[in-house]
């Protein structure tokens, strides 16, 4: 697909269709036009004049993604349009093209802003600002600002694709493994089930917004590819890792190292916090916004109000009370923690961290969610214990 679509010389698109068999064309909406009376200088006439959509024109960017096409929404269909250099296409009301220098539609509207686009640097994957950008660590001398947009890149483009549509739950590495290898060369860095080996330990702190875990096998708990939904990857202004990575393992369904994997391990040296159930107030069936829908979580020592948590499913759903208090009986006598992996200092110190659990057939350990705590509700400090006393566990 790689070399199909990036040296295709145009693609034609039929985004109008909701499956392979419908076509470029169709029945369109007319368009309503009205006379304006047209003076200039000796000019006179009539000009016909249209409504453009407000959404469109108060957000440009929602031409470019086109969010109301069918294909917009299909996950192989992301790769093709940007491994594509120029796109005619084919839309339920209209037609559009685009190209590495822009977009334009059927119309007017022209746009110097393009989809995302990987043939002219980083500074091209994607309109960065500096704030998207400064999701790393400026300490590490190794971390230039050109791999950072590169990075804030990558997540941008998964923060797109994570939502998308596809028939097989098994596709998801494969259907973005041409741009993932295309952004290895670029980063110069080892991909790892849709993270990146030098970026790894802040990586493993992506935060699923409007996600479910899938039922079939797909990736390792600890990666973004086991959700349907989309992986957010905060900024994490200057922090100190507490966390060290001394390994990792990752079995491959084929010879292609960007796609399907069969298992996936971490070995991982980090603080850790047992983590108790503070639902004695809480209940989610009650009016309230939807973040406190997650269910609260304290320590022994910290503070016993404790602090909500991010397990991973979708809070802002309508059976989101439901899930919430099913996650909580489904986790009664089992032990959880906190593997605490960074200390941040964006606003207030603070501990980034995963939710993990043990598994029932083994010692290793998976993934339920992800938790920010502040000191008060931490009850000590990880940073001062000595990197010998740290535990040892495997993530799968």
């Amino acid at each position: 697909m790689l070399s199909i679509y990036s040296n295709a010389y145009l693609t034609v698109c039929a985004s109008r269709s909701t499956d392979s068999s419908g076509g470029l064309f169709g029945e369109r909406p007319a368009r309503e036009y009205v006379d304006v009376e047209y003076v200039s200088d000796a000019i006179r006439g009539k000009v016909l004049a249209f409504n453009l959509p407000i959404r469109e024109e108060t957000q440009p960017g929602k031409y470019i993604t086109l969010p109301d096409e069918p294909l917009s929404h299909r996950g192989w269909a992301l790769q093709e349009r940007i491994l594509s250099r120029r796109m005619l296409l084919y839309g339920s009301q209209q037609m559009y093209f685009k190209c590495n220098q822009g977009f334009r539609s059927e119309d007017g509207v022209s746009l110097q802003d393009g989809f995302q686009n990987i043939y002219n640097g980083p500074d091209k994957l994607f309109e960065v600002t500096k704030q998207t950008v400064c999701t790393t660590n400026y300490q590490d001398d190794n971390f230039d600002e050109c791999k950072a947009k590169l990075l804030a890149s990558w997540h941008e483009l998964v923060w797109v694709y994570g939502p998308q549509k596809l028939t097989r739950a098994s596709d998801k590495l494969p259907a973005i493994s041409g741009l993932a290898s295309i952004f290895s060369k670029q980063l110069g860095d080892e991909y790892i089930v849709g993270l990146w080996r030098f970026y790894l330990i802040e990586g493993l702190l992506w935060q699923g917004l409007r996600c479910r875990r899938t039922q079939e096998y797909r990736s390792p708990s600890w990666s973004w590819v086991s959700i349907d939904g989309i992986p957010g990857f905060g900024p994490l202004g200057i922090y100190d890792t507490l966390a060290e990575v001394l390994d990792v393992q990752v079995d491959l369904r084929t010879s292609n190292p960007y796609g399907e994997v069969t298992s996936g391990k971490i070995k991982i040296q980090a603080p850790m916090e047992r983590l108790y159930f503070a639902t004695e107030d809480w209940d989610p069936t009650q009016p309230s916004v939807p973040y406190y829908k997650n269910p609260k979580v304290r320590t022994a020592k910290g503070s016993p109000e404790g602090t909500f948590s991010r397990f991973d499913f979708d809070f802002t759903a309508e059976d989101a009370a439901q899930e919430a208090l099913r996650i909580v009986e489904s986790l009664e006598g089992v032990e959880i923690f906190a593997l605490i992996l960074v200390k941040a200092e964006r606003f207030s110190d603070s501990y980034r961290a995963l939710i993990i659990r043990q598994v029932e057939w083994g010692d290793e350990y998976q993934r339920l969610g992800v938790i920010t705590l502040d000191i008060e509700t931490l009850g000590r400090k990880p940073e001062e214990e000595a990197k010998d006393d740290l535990p040892i566990i495997t993530l799968i």
